[in-house]
């Protein structure tokens, strides 16, 4: 028997035992996130984007955010900065870039989805550290997609989840973190997005949970 043959028979059973072990814990991160999901439909809350270019601040919007009858979020704009007189030539690179955010922010909110996090759980690998749990996945959304997420041991929902992906062949970084709710769900508390091509980081904050009163959990 050549030593290739060797090393594959023992690598097979090896690879079965990683498996096995991991599907316990995948199941239990599924279960996890699902039932957070269903949570975080009965509430609303503030969320304020922040635009930064070059390190200087270039506009804001505050919304409030809540889920309609068919889970899906509604946002109702609340207050945002005024857009800058400029020239024609200006204006046009604005708009570009303008573009360009909204389009990488649509990819990033994704990447906070539920249903894409199940996703990146279930193609993933798992493993322990103290306590926490790391989970490294590939091509969720885009192929060129790197995914971490960095769990809690105890609940099974994660408290950080980084992202690094393109954007029409430019390198996009997201990072998300999430905050538990005193008797709720565990819900996005910042999301910071950096686009290099553009010099921009565009940062998600958001606060002001409120449970609503006439929500019921199915």
């Amino acid at each position: 028997m050549t030593t290739k043959h060797l090393t594959t028979l023992l690598t097979i059973p090896l690879l079965g035992i990683v498996l096995s072990a991991q599907a316990p814990k995948t199941q239990a991160l599924l279960m996890a996130i699902g039932a957070n999901g269903k949570q975080m439909t009965t509430y609303q809350w503030k969320q304020k984007t922040t635009i930064i270019r070059n390190g200087n601040p270039a506009g804001f919007k505050i919304e409030e955010v809540r889920f309609d009858a068919t889970g899906q979020p509604q946002r109702i704009t609340i207050s945002q900065s005024e857009e800058k007189k400029m020239g024609p030539l200006r204006a046009h690179k604005a708009a570009e870039i303008k573009d360009d955010v909204q389009e990488v922010m649509h990819l990033a909110a994704r990447y906070a989805n539920p249903r894409e996090l199940a996703q990146a759980i279930q193609k993933g690998e798992i493993w322990d550290e103290q306590g926490t749990l790391r989970l490294h996945s590939r091509s969720v959304i885009l192929p060129t997609d790197d995914i971490t997420m960095s769990i809690n041991g105890a609940t099974y929902l994660a408290y950080r989840v980084d992202v690094q992906t393109q954007h029409e062949g430019s390198p996009v970084s997201i990072g998300i973190d999430y905050q538990q709710l005193p008797g709720g769900p565990s819900m996005m508390s910042r999301m910071t997005v950096r686009i290099p091509k553009d010099n921009i980081v565009v940062d998600v904050d958001s606060y002001d949970f409120v449970r609503l009163a006439s929500s019921n959990l199915r």
